[in-house]
């Protein structure tokens, strides 16, 4: 081989070095900075607004006591990823993630020309993040039971509870239907504390086997302990501990105990 073909050779092949080197470069630009197409998904995905104050706080969690971890600017782009209680996961086009309280993400959108509908509003300002459901099981004195139980948020550390209740028993069936307010005034990030006071009715219907007895109802009052530690999004583990007084007889009272553990899940 002539050295001029050595030369064009050695040409040709530097040019598809360099030609693929270009294309591996390209390739990386496009996985590392590909935003127009994961921009499109999340235009796609989730709502779209802009910041109308001069700054917007992003916090690290759904709570004030979270500490704010970056400051978005005026008419920077924000997405509404998901909500829980009063606040909503927003991610920005820089890729920072926080939560923001709802009062401002209103704004944000009303601003943005987004009007949500009247079901959207109302299910926001009197359902989510105010209405739980949960469900436990455990013992009424010495007999399983299982409790039903729906709670709304009237202030951040008060909520009204209604409970039902039935436990069975070699001796027959108990059958609770109360009422009562819970107070939350220790809730941390990972567990919370509360009290609750309450009343209600309780009704036995004795078993077939006993002669001569019969159903009877009697009014009653409690007083009690709860936990709940968070599983997920909206899931909870939470344990309680109630002391029941039944009202007999203007002359008799007889207690009871509940220990109960479950679930609970906030809308």
């Amino acid at each position: 081989m002539d050295t001029e073909s050595i030369v064009s050779a050695a040409a040709s092949g530097g040019n598809r070095v360099k030609a693929g080197f270009s294309w591996v470069i390209l390739c990386g630009v496009i996985i590392l900075f590909g935003s127009p197409s994961s921009l499109k998904a999340e235009e796609t995905h989730f709502q779209r607004a802009k910041v109308i104050e001069a700054f917007l706080e992003l916090h690290t969690g759904p709570g004030r006591s979270y500490p704010v971890f970056y400051i978005a600017e005026k008419n920077e782009t924000l997405f509404l990823m998901k909500k829980r209680t009063d606040w909503y996961k927003v991610r920005l086009l820089t890729g920072e993630e926080g939560w923001v309280h709802r009062d401002e993400v209103e704004k944000t959108l009303r601003a943005s020309g987004i009007r949500k509908s009247w079901s959207e509003r109302f299910y926001e300002r009197f359902i989510g993040g105010f209405l739980s459901g949960s469900w436990s099981g455990g013992q009424f004195e010495n007999d399983p039971a299982l409790f039903l139980r729906l709670a709304y948020r009237l202030t951040k550390v008060l909520s009204a509870e209604l409970t039902l209740g039935r436990s069975s028993g070699d001796l027959g069936d108990t059958d609770l239907y109360l009422a009562g307010m819970t107070l939350t005034p220790w809730k941390g990030r990972w567990f919370s504390l509360s009290a609750v006071i309450g009343g209600g009715v309780v009704k036995t219907a004795p078993a077939q086997l006993l002669v001569n007895a019969q159903s009877d109802r009697f009014e009653t009052a409690y007083a009690g302990a709860g936990f709940s530690v968070p599983l997920l999004d909206r899931l909870f583990l939470n344990g309680n501990f109630r002391h029941y007084t039944l009202f007999i007889n203007p002359k008799r009272n007889r207690s009871f105990q509940e220990l109960s553990l479950g679930l609970a899940f906030a809308f």
